[in-house]
């Protein structure tokens, strides 16, 4: 990949995270070239962020300002940013008692190069659940251990971004009828993010994650996207190279002491 296809890739990564950010956040701001903050009002640090792009610009202020930003809005936040742009910030940043916690890999799929490569369990189906949040919900609650608290703050957020239009659809894989693993497509002109990927506790380990981001990578190529980007933890790289991604570059998380 030359440096600028790399380049118009994560631009690409950047057009739809934030795409995806700013359809369930209560609010969001713009802090110079390269720096915004999304506040969902979900009660989980991860749920209100202030994320800075790769390409963001040095602007003395722009940092402090987002942050201040956040702090007053009294809900928990955490700082996001490219691995190698840590060495720049990370001193203003523990200035500011946020310390470095977990990293996480962007990762791009070529759509127009990708063949699927596993078919569903016959007792297995793939539903869009749009108009079901609740059980859509459910894997994501077990996988990612909210309290009932906060799935109910979560779904309010993605029942908004239905009702505004926004271009976000939910798919839910049931085993008999029982939802069992669930993931979020936003489907932007030629581009796709999935996030929310979670499987309820005890059904992880069966391929069910897999076989559902391998559908939906289907129905999202059949409707013009050629180019798929996600965020991976450390806990599911194993799964996302397996369904064909490529990391693309790294985050950085910081959060509160």
């Amino acid at each position: 990949m030359s440096a600028s296809t790399g380049a118009s890739v994560i631009d690409l990564y950047h057009q739809a995270q934030d795409y995806f950010f700013v359809s369930i956040s209560q609010f969001y701001r713009r802090f110079g070239s390269g720096l915004s903050a999304y506040c969902t009002g979900v009660e989980a640090s991860s749920l209100n962020l202030l994320m800075m792009n790769v390409c963001a610009v040095d602007e003395p202020g722009a940092l402090a300002e987002g942050v201040a930003f956040l702090q007053r809005t009294g809900m928990p936040f955490c700082v996001v940013v490219p691995e190698a742009l840590v060495p720049r910030v990370s001193g203003q940043l523990h200035q500011q008692h946020l310390l470095a916690a977990d990293k996480t890999t962007c990762m791009v799929l070529d759509l127009t190069r990708h063949e699927p490569r596993q078919a569903l369990a016959a007792q297995a189906q793939v539903r869009c659940t749009d108009l079901r949040l609740e059980d859509w919900a459910q894997p994501v609650q077990s996988a990612f251990e909210s309290g009932e608290g906060g799935i109910e703050q979560y779904l309010a957020r993605h029942r908004a971004a239905l009702s505004a239009g926004r271009a976000l659809s939910h798919f839910t894989l049931y085993v008999e009828e029982r939802p069992v693993s669930a993931l979020t497509l936003s489907l932007l002109p030629g581009l796709a993010r999935l996030d929310d990927i979670g499987t309820v506790q005890d059904c992880q380990g069966q391929g069910y994650a897999t076989a559902l981001i391998q559908a939906v990578l289907a129905f999202a190529r059949a409707r013009g996207a050629r180019t798929c980007v996600l965020e991976a933890s450390l806990d599911g790289l194993s799964i996302y190279r397996k369904a064909g991604f490529k990391p693309l570059f790294d985050y950085r998380t910081f959060c509160q002491e």
